[in-house]
């Protein structure tokens, strides 16, 4: 199992869009992945729904946790969609 801390930097913060581009990285993965921030219950990142749930805002710290063969590369994707403001 491998962590990784992030910072949602999107202004609409982790919105619709944001999650779907989440759940798609997700997609041919085989790693299981949740998303966790302070005072919320975990989310799995296959979960739109889920996502959504956070209720992340820009500037929220996140805590993405993988668990699974490819957890390497599930972060690294992960953290691409977050280090360019999430793409939108």
């Amino acid at each position: 199992m491998k962590t990784r801390q992030l910072t949602i930097q999107c202004e609409g913060g982790l919105h619709l869009r944001v999650a779907a581009q989440i759940v798609k990285q997700m997609r041919h993965r085989q790693s299981t992945v949740h998303l966790r921030c302070e005072g919320c219950p975990r989310a799995n990142a296959c979960s739109v729904f889920e996502l959504l749930k956070l209720g992340a805002t820009k500037g929220t710290p996140l805590e993405i946790v993988a668990e699974g063969p490819d957890e390497d590369a599930v972060l690294l994707a992960l953290a691409e969609v977050f280090d360019a403001g999430s793409g939108i």
